[in-house]
């Protein structure tokens, strides 16, 4: 069965998330009242999180955590899977390993999205290479600790590399396609870069919402009726989260976001 969540941010405040870090409870509170089945958080570091509170107000509210969206880090510390400097590739690592410990108090995934943008240009080979080198210590944290990493395809205005679906699955073959890896797929990068989403196949564990503008959905030209069908019809059992800017206003994405899903559960 696919599940629903949405983007709120436990810690600073973000763009994708319709509550401030500060307001987090209400947050919660909106996404029970408006149907949803689970959050998913924003956390750019462990400074000062109750991993153990967070997941007792999630009960509370009798919702779960589908990921820990990461990217945080990369724009407030410039954290990434593909830095030259050994220190920053260590403190990644670090903070990966501590996003994994605490999926396992969540029940969660941990997303690695803009965690793998690299600093410098690089042939796509040698991009691979790095990333697989960079991300083969987490793999094997998460793969004992019991955790699936997902790794967002990024468009090409984002990210130089691993692109489309198409280019994920092909990274995944490269590293062996380990259990604890699976594919993060958004609609707003899919409908630069890919015509097909089914050729992920059971590699697909999450899918972001947001419409070609990047807008809260039906407000810019994607069919999301269609997509979600298409969703059903390749067995999809994941969860589809809102990920998108609070456009066209943040009072937008609150009052017509219970309405949108439960339309799509009854298509």
């Amino acid at each position: 069965m696919i599940t629903f969540s949405a983007t709120l941010t436990c810690q600073y405040d973000a763009p994708f998330s319709p509550f401030s870090a500060a307001d987090l409870n209400s947050g919660l509170a909106w996404l029970k009242a408006s149907g949803f089945d689970a959050a998913e958080l924003c956390i750019a570091d462990y400074q000062g999180i109750d991993i153990a509170r967070i997941a007792d107000a999630l009960a509370s509210h009798g919702l779960g955590c589908t990921t820990i969206a990461s990217g945080q880090a990369r724009k407030r510390e410039g954290l990434s899977l593909l830095a030259q400097d050994p220190e920053i590739l260590r403190r990644t690592r670090q903070r990966i390993f501590e996003h994994i410990d605490a999926a396992v108090v969540l029940g969660s995934h941990v997303t690695i999205g803009s965690l793998r943008v690299a600093d410098t240009g690089l042939s796509a080979t040698r991009y691979c290479q790095l990333l697989a080198q960079g991300l083969a210590p987490c793999l094997d944290y998460a793969h004992a600790r019991g955790v699936t990493l997902i790794i967002e395809a990024l468009n090409r205005y984002e990210a130089e590399h691993l692109n489309s679906a198409e280019d994920m699955m092909q990274f995944l073959d490269l590293i062996g396609s380990p259990p604890q890896v699976g594919i993060l797929w958004d609609v707003f990068h899919g409908n630069i870069e890919d015509r097909d989403i089914t050729l992920m196949g059971s590699r697909l564990r999450h899918v972001h919402f947001a419409d070609s503008n990047r807008a809260f959905p039906g407000y810019g030209h994607l069919p999301f009726d269609d997509i979600y069908c298409q969703l059903r019809q390749s067995h999809y059992q994941g969860a589809i989260s809102l990920e998108c800017l609070c456009r066209p206003s943040t009072q937008t994405v609150i009052n017509e976001s219970g309405p949108f899903i439960q339309r799509l559960r009854q298509l």
